[in-house]
Protein backbone atom coordinates (compact mmCIF):
# COMPACT_ATOMS: atom_id res chain seq x y z
CA UNK A 1 0.00 0.00 0.00
CA UNK A 2 2.99 2.59 0.80
CA UNK A 3 4.41 1.87 -2.56
CA UNK A 4 1.38 2.83 -4.15
CA UNK A 5 0.79 6.03 -2.40
CA UNK A 6 4.58 6.92 -3.34
CA UNK A 7 3.64 5.81 -7.17
CA UNK A 8 0.36 8.50 -6.50
CA UNK A 9 2.83 11.41 -4.64
CA UNK A 10 5.02 11.12 -7.47
CA UNK A 11 2.87 11.07 -10.00
CA UNK A 12 0.96 14.69 -9.03
CA UNK A 13 4.50 15.82 -8.15
CA UNK A 14 6.18 14.80 -11.96
CA UNK A 15 2.73 16.57 -13.70
CA UNK A 16 3.00 19.87 -11.64
CA UNK A 17 6.59 20.12 -12.14
CA UNK A 18 6.46 19.87 -16.25
CA UNK A 19 3.09 22.32 -16.08
CA UNK A 20 5.25 24.88 -15.33
CA UNK A 21 7.40 24.24 -17.51
CA UNK A 22 5.23 24.52 -20.08
CA UNK A 23 4.79 27.93 -21.86
CA UNK A 24 1.85 29.06 -23.78
CA UNK A 25 2.50 29.80 -27.41
CA UNK A 26 0.80 32.25 -29.36
CA UNK A 27 1.83 32.70 -33.22
CA UNK A 28 2.55 35.33 -35.02
CA UNK A 29 -0.57 34.47 -37.13
CA UNK A 30 -2.98 34.57 -34.42
CA UNK A 31 -1.83 37.84 -33.22
CA UNK A 32 -1.88 39.78 -36.63
CA UNK A 33 -4.41 42.30 -36.84
CA UNK A 34 -4.95 41.64 -40.35
CA UNK A 35 -7.63 43.85 -42.24
CA UNK A 36 -6.97 43.22 -45.94
CA UNK A 37 -9.86 44.43 -48.43
CA UNK A 38 -11.91 40.87 -50.03
CA UNK A 39 -13.20 41.69 -52.59
CA UNK A 40 -16.48 39.09 -53.83
CA UNK A 41 -17.82 39.28 -57.61
CA UNK A 42 -17.49 39.59 -61.21
CA UNK A 43 -18.31 41.72 -64.17
CA UNK A 44 -21.65 40.67 -65.82
CA UNK A 45 -21.32 41.23 -69.24
CA UNK A 46 -24.57 39.46 -70.49
CA UNK A 47 -27.27 41.70 -72.41
CA UNK A 48 -29.17 44.29 -69.82
CA UNK A 49 -27.42 42.89 -66.83
CA UNK A 50 -26.29 44.60 -63.64
CA UNK A 51 -22.75 43.86 -61.60
CA UNK A 52 -22.43 43.67 -57.72
CA UNK A 53 -19.19 43.73 -56.50
CA UNK A 54 -19.28 42.95 -52.35
CA UNK A 55 -16.24 44.56 -49.92
CA UNK A 56 -15.57 43.69 -46.97
CA UNK A 57 -12.50 43.04 -44.48
CA UNK A 58 -10.78 40.30 -43.04
CA UNK A 59 -10.45 39.61 -40.05
CA UNK A 60 -7.52 38.70 -37.03
CA UNK A 61 -7.61 34.36 -36.17
CA UNK A 62 -8.36 35.55 -32.47
CA UNK A 63 -11.42 38.54 -33.22
CA UNK A 64 -14.13 36.64 -31.27
CA UNK A 65 -16.73 38.66 -33.43
CA UNK A 66 -17.50 36.69 -36.90
CA UNK A 67 -19.59 38.87 -38.09
CA UNK A 68 -19.41 39.95 -41.64
CA UNK A 69 -16.96 42.96 -41.63
CA UNK A 70 -18.45 45.57 -44.88
CA UNK A 71 -16.29 48.05 -46.07
CA UNK A 72 -18.15 51.00 -46.70
CA UNK A 73 -17.74 54.33 -48.22
CA UNK A 74 -15.72 53.11 -51.17
CA UNK A 75 -15.92 54.23 -54.64
CA UNK A 76 -16.08 51.20 -57.54
CA UNK A 77 -15.57 51.70 -61.30
CA UNK A 78 -15.18 49.08 -64.21
CA UNK A 79 -13.11 50.52 -66.40
CA UNK A 80 -12.78 48.90 -69.98
CA UNK A 81 -9.43 48.82 -72.15
CA UNK A 82 -10.46 52.21 -74.13
CA UNK A 83 -11.03 54.29 -71.04
CA UNK A 84 -14.93 54.01 -70.77
CA UNK A 85 -15.86 53.80 -66.91
CA UNK A 86 -19.23 52.63 -65.29
CA UNK A 87 -19.66 53.78 -61.77
CA UNK A 88 -21.12 51.15 -59.08
CA UNK A 89 -23.19 52.66 -56.40
CA UNK A 90 -23.68 51.94 -52.89
CA UNK A 91 -26.29 49.75 -51.38
CA UNK A 92 -25.40 48.75 -48.28
CA UNK A 93 -23.70 46.62 -46.12
CA UNK A 94 -20.52 46.47 -48.90
CA UNK A 95 -22.65 46.25 -51.29
CA UNK A 96 -21.97 47.62 -55.03
CA UNK A 97 -24.29 47.81 -58.01
CA UNK A 98 -23.70 49.22 -61.41
CA UNK A 99 -26.90 50.42 -63.53
CA UNK A 100 -28.40 47.73 -66.13
CA UNK A 101 -25.12 47.81 -68.76
CA UNK A 102 -24.72 45.92 -71.89
CA UNK A 103 -21.10 45.28 -72.25
CA UNK A 104 -18.93 44.80 -75.11
CA UNK A 105 -17.60 41.31 -74.78
CA UNK A 106 -14.99 42.23 -77.72
CA UNK A 107 -13.47 44.38 -75.05
CA UNK A 108 -11.48 43.93 -71.55
CA UNK A 109 -12.46 44.91 -68.35
CA UNK A 110 -11.20 45.87 -64.28
CA UNK A 111 -12.27 47.21 -61.62
CA UNK A 112 -10.74 49.75 -59.65
CA UNK A 113 -11.78 50.59 -56.31
CA UNK A 114 -11.02 53.63 -53.67
CA UNK A 115 -11.93 52.78 -50.51
CA UNK A 116 -12.87 55.57 -47.90
CA UNK A 117 -9.28 55.99 -46.75
CA UNK A 118 -8.16 57.20 -50.03
CA UNK A 119 -6.52 53.51 -50.45
CA UNK A 120 -6.89 52.56 -54.40
CA UNK A 121 -6.90 49.20 -56.25
CA UNK A 122 -7.38 47.80 -59.36
CA UNK A 123 -7.75 44.03 -61.11
CA UNK A 124 -5.57 43.05 -63.84
CA UNK A 125 -7.98 43.53 -67.52
CA UNK A 126 -9.21 40.29 -68.00
CA UNK A 127 -11.23 39.12 -70.87
CA UNK A 128 -15.09 38.12 -71.21
CA UNK A 129 -15.31 34.61 -70.38
CA UNK A 130 -18.27 32.58 -72.73
CA UNK A 131 -21.48 30.97 -70.90
CA UNK A 132 -23.24 28.51 -72.30
CA UNK A 133 -26.45 27.77 -71.35
CA UNK A 134 -27.58 25.34 -68.41
CA UNK A 135 -29.20 22.41 -70.07
CA UNK A 136 -31.10 20.89 -67.12
CA UNK A 137 -31.13 20.34 -63.92
CA UNK A 138 -32.37 16.81 -62.34
CA UNK A 139 -32.57 15.67 -58.87
CA UNK A 140 -32.48 12.01 -57.10
CA UNK A 141 -33.73 11.01 -54.13
CA UNK A 142 -31.97 7.85 -51.86
CA UNK A 143 -33.03 9.37 -48.28
CA UNK A 144 -31.42 12.39 -48.92
CA UNK A 145 -32.22 14.73 -52.12
CA UNK A 146 -29.41 15.41 -54.63
CA UNK A 147 -29.83 17.98 -57.16
CA UNK A 148 -27.22 17.77 -60.43
CA UNK A 149 -26.53 19.96 -63.07
CA UNK A 150 -25.84 19.26 -66.83
CA UNK A 151 -24.13 21.82 -69.60
CA UNK A 152 -22.23 21.56 -72.29
CA UNK A 153 -20.87 23.86 -74.81
CA UNK A 154 -21.01 23.12 -78.58
CA UNK A 155 -17.88 25.60 -79.64
CA UNK A 156 -15.89 23.52 -77.20
CA UNK A 157 -15.01 27.26 -75.62
CA UNK A 158 -15.57 27.43 -72.04
CA UNK A 159 -13.72 24.39 -70.13
CA UNK A 160 -13.92 26.27 -66.89
CA UNK A 161 -17.25 26.80 -64.88
CA UNK A 162 -18.57 28.48 -61.10
CA UNK A 163 -21.86 28.05 -59.94
CA UNK A 164 -24.16 29.86 -57.31
CA UNK A 165 -27.91 29.13 -56.70
CA UNK A 166 -30.57 30.83 -54.66
CA UNK A 167 -32.80 28.01 -52.74
CA UNK A 168 -36.43 28.90 -52.29
CA UNK A 169 -39.00 27.04 -50.45
CA UNK A 170 -43.29 27.26 -49.36
CA UNK A 171 -43.69 26.62 -46.14
CA UNK A 172 -46.78 26.67 -44.00
CA UNK A 173 -47.98 27.48 -40.50
CA UNK A 174 -49.23 24.82 -38.56
CA UNK A 175 -52.69 26.05 -37.88
CA UNK A 176 -54.36 27.45 -40.66
CA UNK A 177 -56.54 30.98 -39.35
CA UNK A 178 -58.61 33.40 -41.00
CA UNK A 179 -58.15 36.65 -39.33
CA UNK A 180 -54.65 38.83 -37.97
CA UNK A 181 -54.55 41.29 -35.37
CA UNK A 182 -53.32 44.65 -36.15
CA UNK A 183 -53.09 47.03 -32.92
CA UNK A 184 -55.60 45.98 -31.14
CA UNK A 185 -58.31 45.06 -33.53
CA UNK A 186 -59.09 41.92 -35.26
CA UNK A 187 -59.60 41.46 -39.48
CA UNK A 188 -60.22 39.05 -41.74
CA UNK A 189 -56.60 38.03 -43.69
CA UNK A 190 -56.86 38.89 -47.69
CA UNK A 191 -53.93 37.60 -50.03
CA UNK A 192 -51.82 41.09 -48.77
CA UNK A 193 -51.98 40.13 -44.78
CA UNK A 194 -52.39 35.84 -45.26
CA UNK A 195 -50.53 34.19 -42.50
CA UNK A 196 -50.70 30.80 -43.65
CA UNK A 197 -48.07 30.65 -46.48
CA UNK A 198 -44.67 31.94 -46.37
CA UNK A 199 -41.83 31.77 -48.56
CA UNK A 200 -38.21 31.87 -47.52
CA UNK A 201 -35.15 32.21 -49.61
CA UNK A 202 -31.04 31.58 -49.15
CA UNK A 203 -28.41 31.73 -51.05
CA UNK A 204 -25.60 29.04 -51.62
CA UNK A 205 -22.15 29.57 -49.53
CA UNK A 206 -20.42 26.62 -50.65
CA UNK A 207 -17.65 27.17 -53.42
CA UNK A 208 -18.87 25.00 -56.40
CA UNK A 209 -16.84 25.12 -59.87
CA UNK A 210 -16.15 22.71 -62.61
CA UNK A 211 -14.13 21.70 -65.06
CA UNK A 212 -13.98 19.69 -68.64
CA UNK A 213 -10.59 20.16 -70.03
CA UNK A 214 -9.44 16.71 -69.52
CA UNK A 215 -12.28 15.41 -71.41
CA UNK A 216 -12.79 15.22 -75.51
CA UNK A 217 -15.56 17.21 -75.29
CA UNK A 218 -16.84 20.24 -73.67
CA UNK A 219 -19.41 18.97 -71.36
CA UNK A 220 -20.40 18.93 -67.97
CA UNK A 221 -22.60 15.81 -66.95
CA UNK A 222 -24.49 15.00 -63.61
CA UNK A 223 -22.71 18.00 -61.40
CA UNK A 224 -23.72 17.78 -57.48
CA UNK A 225 -24.90 21.05 -56.71
CA UNK A 226 -26.02 20.87 -53.55
CA UNK A 227 -27.66 18.01 -50.86
CA UNK A 228 -31.01 18.42 -49.17
CA UNK A 229 -31.21 16.26 -45.86
CA UNK A 230 -34.19 13.88 -45.95
CA UNK A 231 -37.00 15.33 -43.53
CA UNK A 232 -35.34 18.52 -44.16
CA UNK A 233 -38.07 21.38 -43.93
CA UNK A 234 -37.32 23.03 -47.09
CA UNK A 235 -39.43 20.27 -48.72
CA UNK A 236 -42.63 19.93 -46.53
CA UNK A 237 -44.14 21.68 -49.16
CA UNK A 238 -42.74 22.62 -52.16
CA UNK A 239 -39.31 23.85 -53.16
CA UNK A 240 -37.26 25.86 -55.83
CA UNK A 241 -33.82 25.83 -57.02
CA UNK A 242 -32.57 28.56 -59.35
CA UNK A 243 -29.00 27.64 -60.40
CA UNK A 244 -26.42 30.41 -61.81
CA UNK A 245 -23.81 29.45 -64.23
CA UNK A 246 -20.91 31.39 -65.31
CA UNK A 247 -17.90 30.61 -67.63
CA UNK A 248 -14.63 31.31 -65.87
CA UNK A 249 -10.47 31.91 -66.84
CA UNK A 250 -8.06 28.92 -66.25
CA UNK A 251 -6.68 31.23 -63.74
CA UNK A 252 -9.79 31.96 -61.97
CA UNK A 253 -10.58 28.43 -61.86
CA UNK A 254 -7.50 27.84 -59.94
CA UNK A 255 -7.74 30.36 -57.69
CA UNK A 256 -11.32 29.17 -56.63
CA UNK A 257 -9.64 25.69 -56.53
CA UNK A 258 -7.88 27.35 -53.61
CA UNK A 259 -10.58 28.95 -51.89
CA UNK A 260 -12.32 25.37 -52.13
CA UNK A 261 -9.65 23.81 -50.20
CA UNK A 262 -9.67 26.69 -47.55
CA UNK A 263 -12.88 26.88 -46.73
CA UNK A 264 -14.41 22.95 -47.59
CA UNK A 265 -11.92 20.53 -47.53
CA UNK A 266 -9.82 20.81 -44.61
CA UNK A 267 -8.67 17.31 -43.11
CA UNK A 268 -5.92 15.98 -41.30
CA UNK A 269 -2.13 16.63 -41.03
CA UNK A 270 -1.17 14.48 -43.70
CA UNK A 271 -4.02 15.76 -45.85
CA UNK A 272 -3.56 18.42 -48.74
CA UNK A 273 -2.81 21.10 -47.64
CA UNK A 274 -4.71 24.77 -48.76
CA UNK A 275 -2.08 26.72 -50.73
CA UNK A 276 -1.80 30.66 -51.01
CA UNK A 277 -4.40 32.61 -51.82
CA UNK A 278 -3.06 34.66 -54.78
CA UNK A 279 -5.75 37.03 -57.08
CA UNK A 280 -5.78 39.55 -59.75
CA UNK A 281 -6.55 41.98 -57.84
CA UNK A 282 -3.76 44.64 -56.10
CA UNK A 283 -3.30 47.72 -54.08
CA UNK A 284 -2.26 50.48 -56.11
CA UNK A 285 -1.14 52.87 -52.74
CA UNK A 286 1.05 50.25 -51.40
CA UNK A 287 2.09 47.40 -53.53
CA UNK A 288 2.95 44.90 -50.16
CA UNK A 289 -0.59 44.70 -49.18
CA UNK A 290 -2.76 41.37 -49.55
CA UNK A 291 -5.64 41.94 -51.64
CA UNK A 292 -8.13 39.27 -51.61
CA UNK A 293 -10.44 38.39 -54.66
CA UNK A 294 -10.14 37.58 -58.40
CA UNK A 295 -12.32 39.98 -60.77
CA UNK A 296 -13.38 37.54 -63.88
CA UNK A 297 -15.93 38.62 -66.21
CA UNK A 298 -18.56 36.26 -67.94
CA UNK A 299 -22.29 36.55 -68.69
CA UNK A 300 -24.38 34.86 -66.68
CA UNK A 301 -27.06 31.88 -67.61
CA UNK A 302 -29.49 30.29 -64.85
CA UNK A 303 -32.03 27.81 -64.70
CA UNK A 304 -34.60 26.70 -62.38
CA UNK A 305 -36.30 23.53 -60.76
CA UNK A 306 -39.31 22.99 -58.93
CA UNK A 307 -39.93 19.90 -56.34
CA UNK A 308 -43.18 18.95 -54.53
CA UNK A 309 -43.26 17.32 -51.10
CA UNK A 310 -45.90 14.69 -52.42
CA UNK A 311 -42.86 13.87 -55.16
CA UNK A 312 -40.69 12.65 -52.09
CA UNK A 313 -40.98 9.24 -50.21
CA UNK A 314 -40.77 9.01 -46.73
CA UNK A 315 -40.74 12.88 -46.21
CA UNK A 316 -42.03 13.21 -42.92
CA UNK A 317 -43.32 16.11 -41.56
CA UNK A 318 -42.87 17.49 -37.41
CA UNK A 319 -45.59 17.94 -35.89
CA UNK A 320 -45.79 21.47 -33.52
CA UNK A 321 -47.46 21.48 -30.17
CA UNK A 322 -49.29 24.36 -29.80
CA UNK A 323 -50.90 25.56 -26.96
CA UNK A 324 -54.78 27.38 -27.33
CA UNK A 325 -56.64 29.45 -24.79
CA UNK A 326 -60.48 30.81 -25.03
CA UNK A 327 -60.48 33.90 -23.34
CA UNK A 328 -63.71 36.26 -23.53
CA UNK A 329 -64.91 38.79 -26.22
CA UNK A 330 -66.24 42.48 -25.71
CA UNK A 331 -69.50 41.35 -26.40
CA UNK A 332 -70.61 45.11 -27.83
CA UNK A 333 -67.49 44.84 -30.39
CA UNK A 334 -65.99 40.87 -31.15
CA UNK A 335 -63.45 42.84 -33.43
CA UNK A 336 -61.97 44.16 -30.28
CA UNK A 337 -58.44 42.06 -29.35
CA UNK A 338 -57.14 42.92 -25.92
CA UNK A 339 -55.05 40.27 -25.03
CA UNK A 340 -51.99 41.32 -24.28
CA UNK A 341 -49.41 38.74 -24.45
CA UNK A 342 -47.56 38.86 -27.86
CA UNK A 343 -46.50 35.31 -28.03
CA UNK A 344 -50.66 34.70 -28.94
CA UNK A 345 -52.67 35.88 -31.72
CA UNK A 346 -56.49 35.23 -32.73
CA UNK A 347 -57.59 32.05 -34.00
CA UNK A 348 -61.27 31.36 -34.52
CA UNK A 349 -64.63 32.64 -32.86
CA UNK A 350 -65.78 30.31 -30.55
CA UNK A 351 -69.64 31.49 -29.29
CA UNK A 352 -68.90 34.27 -27.04
CA UNK A 353 -65.19 33.94 -26.80
CA UNK A 354 -62.04 33.80 -29.02
CA UNK A 355 -59.84 31.08 -28.69
CA UNK A 356 -56.15 32.23 -29.57
CA UNK A 357 -52.70 30.26 -30.40
CA UNK A 358 -49.14 30.50 -29.64
CA UNK A 359 -47.98 32.82 -33.25
CA UNK A 360 -45.20 30.62 -33.58
CA UNK A 361 -48.38 27.99 -34.90
CA UNK A 362 -50.68 30.67 -36.72
CA UNK A 363 -47.85 33.07 -37.98
CA UNK A 364 -45.59 31.92 -40.78
CA UNK A 365 -43.63 35.12 -40.99
CA UNK A 366 -42.37 34.16 -37.35
CA UNK A 367 -40.31 31.58 -38.66
CA UNK A 368 -38.12 34.19 -41.15
CA UNK A 369 -40.24 34.17 -44.44
CA UNK A 370 -42.01 36.41 -46.19
CA UNK A 371 -45.84 35.80 -46.78
CA UNK A 372 -45.84 37.55 -50.14
CA UNK A 373 -45.97 35.03 -52.83
CA UNK A 374 -42.91 35.65 -55.44
CA UNK A 375 -43.33 36.72 -58.98
CA UNK A 376 -42.10 33.08 -59.84
CA UNK A 377 -43.61 30.76 -58.36
CA UNK A 378 -46.33 28.12 -59.81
Amino acid sequence: MNKLILKYYSAIIIATVFAHCVKPYNPPALQAKNNYLVVDGFINTGANQVTTIILTRTRSISDSVTATNPELGASIQIVSNDGTTYPLTETGNGNYQSAVLNLNISKTYQVKITTSNGHKYSSELVSSAQTPPIDSLSWQQQGDVNIYLYTHDPANNTHYYKWDYTETWEYKSFLQGYYVVKGDHIFVSDTTDQIDSCWQSKLSTNILIGSSIALSDDVINQEPITIIPQNDPKIFERYSILVRQRGISADAYKYWGIVQKNSQDRGGLFDLQPGQLVGNIHSETDLTEPVIGFINASAETEKRMFIDHRELTDWGKSPDTCDQKAIPQDPNDFSHYYYTDPDYTAFFFSGSDIIIAQKFCLDCTVHGGTNHRPSFWR
